[in-house]
């Protein structure tokens, strides 16, 4: 999952990326504020092996009330973002987080029985407290995606400005069935944060490889590695 980008101490943006000298094993000692990617015991992604089924009596769930909202498509110089406008939001587990952007991984991060998928969306809601839950969901190679060619389509240059889409409705993006993968866990990329409650479809979407290649053509690899669970309990929502 993309973060802002990361700055030091005197605003200066601090460089990392998914390969040579600031591949994600060196990014903890890129800068003291990386340091979680290195000691965190709560990391994301993971491989989403072994899940549990969720107690149906623990009166936990998902409620996703998104709805259509203006966008722009950004690319950020990791990823291509789309930042939406206010409106959109999930209840997890009782606490309501509000949608902010989505974005792409090539391949996915998560992985299912250490299988990747092509690629893998990520939606980003925050909490008035601070702390983040994402949504994942998995993209193969299939039929092609209105939504997705939309996107593709609005992509800026490189130096030009965000680009206005209209009003989207990032549900057009989600599954037709509601399971989901569920644990906590943080950023995949820098600073790592462990504030993340991740929430990872079980059933994918469907987009052509000429959309994944589109979108490798700029960024060919920009998935974090897997990451030990430490402990941590997968659950499984039906």
């Amino acid at each position: 999952m993309a973060a802002e980008h990361a700055e030091d101490a005197g605003g200066a943006e601090i460089h990392w990326g998914y390969d040579g000298d600031t591949s994600p094993d060196r990014w903890g000692g890129l800068d003291a504020s990386f340091a979680v990617c290195d000691t965190g015991v709560e990391q994301s992604p993971v491989d989403l092996t072994g899940a549990a089924p969720a107690d149906a009596a623990d009166g936990g769930g998902l409620d996703i009330q998104w709805q259509a909202t203006e966008a722009e498509v950004v690319d950020n110089g990791h990823t291509i973002q789309v930042n939406v406008a206010e409106g959109s939001s999930i209840v997890l587990e009782g606490r309501q987080f509000s949608l902010v952007q989505f974005h792409f991984h090539v391949p996915s991060e998560h992985t299912v029985d250490t299988v990747a998928s092509p690629m893998e969306v990520h939606f980003v809601h925050g909490a008035e407290e601070g702390d983040l839950a994402v949504i994942g969901v998995f993209m193969e190679a299939g039929d092609a995606d209105p939504t997705i060619q939309n996107l593709w389509e609005a992509i800026p240059g490189p130096d030009e400005s965000p680009a206005a889409v209209g009003a989207l409705d990032p549900g057009t993006l989600l599954p037709e069935g509601r399971g989901y993968f569920r644990y906590q866990g943080s950023l995949t990329t820098p600073p790592c944060s462990e504030v993340v409650s991740w929430v990872v479809m079980t059933e994918s979407i469907s987009v052509s490889q000429a959309q994944v290649d589109a979108f490798a053509a700029l960024y060919p690899m920009n998935a974090r590695p897997v990451q030990p669970l430490n402990g941590r309990e997968i659950q499984l929502r039906q």
